[in-house]
């Protein structure tokens, strides 16, 4: 995708906020009781500059296939890990999730886990997401599940697209402005806005991106034509303590927390093969 090419590693400004570390501990807490088996297999769609595929081996994957559009995404996922105890677990290709094909040596079926951190969001009609959902089938083992970073599961997507824009959420140095509705009314196109800019550090650069946000039925309805027939559980945001919120600067502003809870940004899908 050309805009990653472009923004390389300014992406990571985005894993320095606030909102990142909401972000983190919810995919953790959903992820890592997939990672306890010796041997695991886990394949990181969407891997970025590597961000999360460091914290997955940290976590306990085994070996690791992360893929990325961008070639600048995968060099710096490389170049990243390459620093690491783990860089003999790892290896990063180019590839394009809307082209199903399989990411291991062995072929397809091969991973006991599939990651999408921020992936499925880059869908912006049903078909794509049925190409995505295809790729992630085709390299799970069977019995194996996908675990993945997607906006908040709903298919009233109007009152809560304006409600985003309207919230708190730039509090967090995260913020989403949604704009026009996609053909078909499947969703929403939508703006990302990144900034690690603070009371401490008010000039440390700003990302911002496009991705899609499409409705919670066309996520389940693309996942089982993609071939993904088991269990799908939407796992909403949980929200960190009084210290995070102390932190984005909302300890007194019950409005805006409430803002952040009403029009919650993240949520986790997990999705069984069968």
């Amino acid at each position: 995708m050309a805009q990653y090419d472009s923004i390389g590693t300014q992406y990571d400004i985005i894993k320095t906020t606030s909102f990142n570390k909401l972000e983190r501990f919810n995919f953790r807490k959903h992820v890592e009781p997939f990672l306890q088996s010796p041997g695991n297999k886990l394949l990181d769609l969407a891997c970025g500059t590597g961000f999360y595929s460091d914290l997955l081996l940290q976590w306990g994957a085994g070996l690791l296939v992360g893929m990325d559009i961008s070639s600048a995404m995968v060099d710096a996922a490389r170049a990243r890990i390459s620093n690491t105890p783990y860089k003999d677990q790892a290896q990063f290709v180019q590839g394009d999730g809307l082209i199903p094909q399989p990411y291991s040596s062995t072929g397809a079926e091969s991973f006991d886990v599939v990651t999408g951190a921020w992936f499925l969001n880059y869908a912006s009609s049903s078909d794509q997401m049925v190409s995505m959902f295809q790729t992630i089938s085709m390299n799970l083992k069977p019995g194996g599940v996908f675990v993945g970073i997607c906006p908040h599961p709903t298919n009233d997507l109007e009152p809560f697209a304006r409600g985003t824009n309207n919230s708190a959420w730039a509090k967090t140095g995260v913020h989403y402005k949604y704009g026009l509705e996609l053909p078909g009314g499947v969703g929403y196109k939508l703006r990302v806005f990144g900034s690690s800019s603070s009371s401490s550090n008010p000039s440390n650069g700003s990302v911002e991106f496009e991705c899609y946000h499409l409705k919670k039925s066309s996520y389940e309805e693309a996942a089982r034509l993609g071939g993904m027939k088991g269990k799908i559980e939407w796992q909403t945001c949980t929200f960190l303590d009084q210290e995070w919120r102390k932190e984005v600067g909302l300890e007194d502003d019950d409005d805006g927390w409430h803002s952040l809870q009403e029009y919650p940004l993240l949520s986790i899908l997990l999705i069984w093969k069968e």
